[in-house]
């Protein structure tokens, strides 16, 4: 009894003052069993760790419910589902958890994990109607993705096609461009759970991606401590190993090389499903490190124009040929041609495009929020670009 009286005061030293002074969420059999441990969970986890700055409290939710569900630990998902829809998950972005998690850990977790999530569910009066809507694939995924289909042609499909095929067709371009997460979220929650499973394998390229997903080192280095928690230390260690050498190589390429980026590389048509008429999209850049800065060279054929989007903070467009049209919802459409810059406010809703005689090109440039730069909504209608 001393020697825990000793660590426990020791404990307390340890961590903030304020800290001290919460009131105590460990369980009553732990009080009574294990004091020591009570104290650690009180002082050190809840008192310390998840109120750390470095990662907002929704996050910390993410990454916890990650590994309960990848770990198959359902027992202690009631506590921290509600937790974490009191610090903003939405139920649509539950449900998007645990699909994500079905095909990273595997169907048998994600069943079990739905059997605690409904009961929540039903004590929260969540409505369930809002969750029937199958949610669209049109998230965009990264400039790298094509090298990873490439490498998954190269090395997996001589050996097992058809894995190859449902890693390409539906795990890429299908779970992993669905709207109920944003990619950040969507790596936070894959790297979450890769990490508490041991799977280094995979852990590196998922690090990677998550980096390019809007995920800073700060981000993924406080995710990995949160894990240690709830994982154990041994996992969040062989984590953190990996993710110090994937960010050891990126501040390289920072410090050391510059990206310039020529004039029609990498030229690619826009998504039918965002851009009404011919239009296609190059020479596209990203910001390296922690930068969200990101954009490509867009040109528009006569009469092609972008559907309605938003950005969350805000776009710039370069007018370097041509000229056409940009027009916000509830304003009148204001002509643009070669030499103007268009700054479209952050949520503003807008689109714009060629005008119907002539090609129009534009850079356009924005900055990712929780790694989305992009909101696309519906198609222009016709009448309405008729008549400009």
């Amino acid at each position: 009894m001393k020697v825990a009286s000793t660590a426990a005061a020791a404990l307390a030293m340890a961590v903030p003052a304020e800290a001290q002074d919460r009131p105590s969420v460990a369980p009553r059999n732990m009080q009574a069993i294990a004091p020591a441990l009570a104290s650690y969970t009180d002082r050190v986890l809840f008192g310390d760790v998840w109120v750390r700055p470095q990662l907002a409290p929704r996050d910390r939710s993410i990454v916890t419910l990650s590994v309960l569900i990848a770990t198959g630990k359902t027992a202690q998902m009631a506590s921290h589902l509600g937790r974490g829809l009191d610090n903003g998950i939405k139920p649509t972005e539950v449900a998007g958890m645990v699909t994500q998690l079905a095909f990273y850990t595997g169907w048998p977790n994600a069943v079990s994990a739905l059997n605690e999530v409904e009961k929540v569910f039903a004590a929260r009066h969540v409505d369930l109607q809002s969750l029937a809507a199958i949610p669209p694939a049109t998230a965009p995924l990264p400039s790298s993705d094509g090298a990873r289909a490439a490498t998954v042609q190269k090395t997996l499909a001589p050996i097992a096609p058809k894995l190859a095929q449902l890693t390409n067709d539906v795990v890429f371009a299908d779970l992993w461009r669905r709207t109920d997460l944003s990619p950040r979220d969507r790596s936070l929650v894959t790297i979450a759970a890769l990490a508490a499973g041991g799977d280094g394998d995979q852990l590196t390229f998922h690090v990677q991606r998550g980096h390019e997903n809007g995920l800073t080192q700060a981000q993924v280095v406080e995710a990995l401590t949160h894990l240690a928690f709830y994982a154990g230390w041994p996992k969040a260690n062989a984590a953190i190993g990996i993710a110090g050498k994937v960010f050891a190589t990126k501040e390289v390429a920072v410090m050391t090389t510059a990206q310039i980026v020529h004039p029609g590389q990498e030229p690619k048509p826009g998504p039918a499903g965002y851009f009404t008429g011919s239009v296609s999209v190059a020479s596209p850049f990203k910001g390296t490190g922690d930068a969200r800065l990101g954009g490509a060279t867009v040109t528009f054929q006569l009469g092609a124009h972008t559907n309605w989007h938003t950005h969350p903070l805000g776009q710039l467009l370069i007018v370097t040929a041509g000229h056409g049209w940009v027009q916000v919802d509830g304003e009148a459409a204001k002509p643009i041609a070669t030499g103007d810059t268009v700054f479209i406010s952050p949520g503003v809703k807008h689109w714009h495009g060629a005008a119907r005689d002539t090609v129009m090109t534009h850079v356009a440039v924005s900055e990712a929020l929780d790694g989305t730069s992009v909101t696309w909504l519906e198609p222009v209608a016709g009448d309405l670009y008729n008549k400009l």
